[in-house]
């Protein structure tokens, strides 16, 4: 009985351990790492303990799916807007703070020519934005496979949400408001510290032929995704929600100080995470009580 439960605990904790390796080494190596990568991955993970294979594919396509629809239109996005604003989110910040906050933060912690350890912690933080949310998601469905709906389903909601947002309400972020000099000068942190990373390796992927979208800084979903997660996490394990609760908070501070997003696309990304929970969760519970 008791290397049975033992059994159980590891066909529970390879996979898992595995992906979370997997996505280490591709981040280590400066692979950005899409969803059809990610679930190639996670394929591999369910075969090497075996017997929920089917399930996996039945529950995860159509969430692949309909990511790739939600990348596919934000790489539109720029085509359908013209004049990104730039003012609000300044002017936001500097109501707030008096000044804004990822000049002042580079100011008072970036040396240039010695990038500190939090410079590195900031960089893994951020480009981590995606990642996370599936070995989220990944665990979630090697637990709790309603949790893993449910979740699923907040980030989808969340992600077109954030789409409309951008078609409506296209933002510049801080970096490339300095480019063009409205306001004054920002490091490219990233560029510095992603430079020291092992060298790049090439992943196929289709989201090589997806578009990008710069102007998409409000809301902030490198703020909204963490949030989502610990909202989630909370709903299941509400200890463990606190014990992540510095993660979230790091990526906040990550993306204000690498001049990425301002403080006030970090406050809207929050708002709409918590409108995702709620909508979400609000129907499950109409659902299960119909």
């Amino acid at each position: 009985m008791k290397q049975h439960s033992l059994y159980k605990k590891a066909m529970l904790i390879i996979p898992i351990l595995y992906v979370i390796g997997v996505s280490v080494y591709m981040i280590s190596h400066r692979a950005w790492f899409s969803p059809d990568q990610f679930f190639m991955v996670a394929v591999v993970a369910v075969i090497l303990v075996g017997g929920r294979t089917k399930q996996f594919l039945w529950d995860w396509i159509p969430v692949l799916l309909l990511l790739f629809g939600y990348e596919y239109l934000r790489g539109l996005a720029p085509i359908l807007t013209k004049n990104p604003n730039v003012w609000p989110m300044i002017r936001a910040d500097q109501f707030m703070f008096g000044y804004l906050p990822s000049i002042k933060l580079q100011e008072l912690l970036y040396t240039p020519t010695a990038p500190r350890w939090y410079d590195y912690v900031a960089v893994i933080l951020y480009v981590s934005h995606f990642v996370i949310p599936m070995i989220t998601a990944f665990i979630f469905w090697m637990v709790n496979r309603q949790a893993f709906k449910h979740f699923t389903a907040g980030f989808l909601v969340l992600s077109y949400l954030a789409f409309i947002t951008y078609v409506i309400f296209p933002a510049m972020p801080p970096w490339m408001a300095s480019t063009y000099g409205y306001i004054p000068p920002l490091q490219k942190i990233m560029d510095q510290v992603m430079g020291s990373f092992a060298h790049p390796i090439s992943v196929p992927s289709v989201y090589r032929f997806f578009g990008a979208n710069l102007v998409a800084a409000v809301p902030s979903l490198h703020a909204a995704y963490p949030f989502l997660i610990f909202l989630f996490i909370r709903q299941q394990i509400s200890r463990l929600a606190y014990v992540i609760s510095p993660y979230v908070l790091g990526v906040w501070f990550s993306v204000v100080y690498l001049g990425e997003h301002y403080v006030v696309d970090v406050i809207i990304g929050i708002l709409y995470a918590i409108v995702a929970y709620v909508i979400v969760t609000g129907i499950a519970k109409k659902l299960h009580y119909a």
